[in-house]
């Protein structure tokens, strides 16, 4: 079965990007299913993963990779940071991580206690939809 196994999946090499996929509890809903990476190490069918914000601080299995022929990543581009994978995931988001910032003022914005003013960030539809803003 490991012999089947392995003549199925296509070797890789150190330097091969790599699609890792992601659960949905470990990622925003506006991020993307999977962490586009590249093979640093291998070491008895293991791999050691990277991306641009670092690396992963586990050894994955090949059967949880999926080679890509997007080749856009390097092992020179890789920061020496060791991250779990929902922090790598977070760093790479668009958003704030597992979910979107947002307040739930029911006074316009127009005080300190608001979560968007705090951040110095402006508020988007998500926040009160149907009710105006003075954050702007």
């Amino acid at each position: 079965m490991v012999t089947r196994g392995k003549g199925i999946l296509p070797p890789l090499k150190v330097g091969d990007n790599v699609l890792v996929s992601i659960p949905s509890v470990d990622r925003g809903r506006g991020d993307a299913a999977n962490l586009l990476s590249v093979v640093m190490e291998e070491k008895d069918g293991k791999f050691r993963i990277a991306t641009k914000e670092g690396t992963l601080n586990t050894w994955l299995e090949r059967n949880s990779l999926a080679a890509t022929k997007y080749c856009s990543l390097t092992t020179t581009d890789v920061q020496s940071n060791e991250y779990s994978l929902r922090e790598l995931v977070r760093l790479g988001s668009v958003g704030t991580g597992q979910g979107y910032r947002r307040c739930t003022c029911r006074t316009n914005c127009t005080s300190k206690k608001c979560t968007c003013r705090k951040n110095d960030m402006m508020c988007n539809s998500a926040c009160h939809p149907g009710s105006s803003c003075q954050n702007l």
